[in-house]
């Protein structure tokens, strides 16, 4: 059986050490490592980008969780995820003027529990105005 990296697909790979027993490889072309027969399911990128359409969409995590199958701490991970590198980009770019004057701005709560003292909390933030929507956790 030939092992492929799960993240890129690539089949040139060296051996990385054994985990529980079974060989553990690492992808010489993306650097992430995977072990033989590691049969755990692996969401693709349509599923993340249709997870992060409802929720832009008002979807709540727990809908989207059942309608997608996915964990809901999953799914604000990538929603996180999302966020940061839209976040990179929106500093990045210039905003034209028409985004400027927008009038209605919907907010979008999120709030999540992830430890004991939890010292920030987090918010969605939804612009809605001249057909943009752009979504930032902070």
């Amino acid at each position: 059986m030939v092992q492929i990296c799960k993240n890129c697909g690539s089949e040139d790979k060296v051996k990385n050490g054994y985990v529980r027993g079974k060989q553990r490889y690492k992808c010489k072309v993306c650097g992430k490592t995977y072990r033989e027969g590691d049969l755990r399911e692996r969401y693709s990128n349509e599923q993340r980008l249709r997870a992060i359409k409802w929720y832009l969409e008002g979807a709540g995590i727990m809908a989207i969780e059942r309608m997608e199958g996915v964990p809901n701490p999953l799914i604000i991970k990538w929603i996180r995820k999302f966020s940061k590198i839209l976040r990179t980009r929106l500093n990045e770019a210039t905003i034209p003027d028409d985004v400027k004057k927008i009038q209605i701005i919907e907010l979008d709560e999120l709030f999540s529990y992830c430890q004991k003292k939890l010292t920030k909390s987090t918010y969605g933030l939804l612009l809605i105005g001249t057909e943009i929507k752009l979504l930032t956790l902070k």
